[in-house]
């Protein structure tokens, strides 16, 4: 996806709270200058049109705008209106006259919506690699885990067929847009999908099997649960 940068104008009337001021800064002082110089957001110009695509439902993990933060390596934080774009695997930004301008980061940003924090980073499930927003969910230095938000496009699998008096019609179904989110766990370095089922889980060596055999019936583990998965990974990390 190419990236433009533009004027930082778009930026200059994010929201911005008094009452946190000073733990954020105004975002009209992130210059155009410093985004150049860094590198470390951008402001998007185009992006691949999921508008143009006839589907149900939106590409949004929220469709509503939510009070968040940006902020970076050198302790600078910046109050806005965030939601995140997994189409486009970006962030929108609303300003106060509701303007909406999308932005791209890299690893030296995090983005927190609802105190939750999301990071790029360079994910590779099987064979296919790719850069991925993944909000943080437990980080350790040996095990951590992480919530990939992911929502792919569901095709209708046959025409509806209507049979008015005067003949027949058929009636196109629309797609629609389906949430279809991953749990991965990283471990020594690689992003594992973390599999519905226990017998799958066992057979990706990342825990001890006996020990892990153990600790899921005593605990009732269950792995589509975010709770469990933190209770899980938190005791294979000790």
């Amino acid at each position: 996806m190419k990236k433009i940068f533009f004027t930082i104008c778009f930026l200059l009337s994010l929201q911005y709270t008094e009452a946190q001021v000073s733990n954020y800064s105004s975002m009209s002082d992130l210059t155009e200058d410093k985004i150049l110089r860094g590198g470390d957001i951008f402001v998007i110009d185009k992006l691949k049109n999921s508008k143009n695509i006839e589907a149900i439902g939106n590409t949004y993990l929220s469709e509503k705008f939510i009070k968040g933060s940006i902020e970076f390596k050198d302790g600078k934080k910046y109050e806005a209106m965030l939601r995140l774009d997994i189409f486009n695997q970006t962030f929108e930004i609303k300003n106060n006259d509701d303007k909406i301008t999308p932005i791209s980061i890299n690893e030296n940003v995090e983005i927190y919506l609802d105190e939750q924090r999301y990071t790029m980073h360079s994910v590779m499930l099987g064979e296919k690699g790719d850069l991925a927003i993944l909000r943080d969910i437990v980080v350790n230095e040996d095990l951590s885990l992480y919530f990939l938000p992911r929502k792919v496009l569901e095709l209708p699998n046959e025409r509806a067929i209507q049979a008015p008096s005067s003949g027949y019609s058929e009636n196109k179904q629309k797609a629609k847009w389906k949430e279809a989110h991953l749990y991965l766990i990283k471990s020594n370095g690689n992003y594992i999908e973390v599999p519905k089922s226990h017998k799958k889980m066992s057979l990706l060596g990342i825990f001890n099997e006996k020990e892990y055999k153990l600790f899921r019936k005593q605990n009732k583990i269950d792995l589509k649960n975010e709770d469990d998965l933190i209770k899980l990974v938190n005791h294979f990390s000790k």
